[in-house]
């Protein structure tokens, strides 16, 4: 499989649309995507368990491929969707919480593939449960934060 057919698969299942924690959840995506927009600049976070993307993919953010295992690729981008510019974070953090009340503070790591910058980490899951995502990220344009939740099953 190429690199640009990786990439736009990548892209369906990581891509981000719009939803805030006051904005209704019917804009949230499937995927797992969501967005947070201030201005210009666009952070993106989407959380997938790895057992659900092609093992490049998986393999690229160097992720173990399982059900168990759930990938949180978080960016920062600035300007509308299709001319959207990858900015660099000056600090990426996550915390994710289960229906038990346990807390993991996920290491955030920076991967880049030409322009495009992501930060990634992995929490892990005992499906089924649902996760609670605290990301925030700290670009040139000022601070995003956003909390959402995930079902696994």
């Amino acid at each position: 499989m190429s690199r640009l057919a990786i990439g736009a698969i990548a892209l369906a299942l990581l891509a981000g649309c719009g939803r805030e924690a006051s904005v209704p959840p019917a804009q949230g995506n499937a995927a797992g995507s969501e967005t947070v927009r201030i201005g210009a600049v666009a952070m993106h976070a989407t959380a997938v368990q790895t057992d659900k993307l092609p093992e490049q993919v998986v393999r690229r953010y160097g992720a173990p491929r399982d059900a168990r295992t759930v990938l949180l690729v978080m960016s920062l981008r600035q300007g509308e969707e299709a001319d959207a510019k990858a900015l660099t974070a000056q600090r990426a953090e996550a915390t994710v919480t289960d229906l038990l009340g346990r807390k993991q503070t996920l290491t955030l790591r920076e991967v880049r593939d030409g322009d495009l910058v992501d930060y990634v980490g992995t929490a892990q899951v005992s499906p089924p449960d649902t996760l609670r995502f605290e990301v925030t990220m700290v670009g040139p344009n000022g601070r995003h934060s956003m909390k959402f939740n995930r079902d696994f099953f």
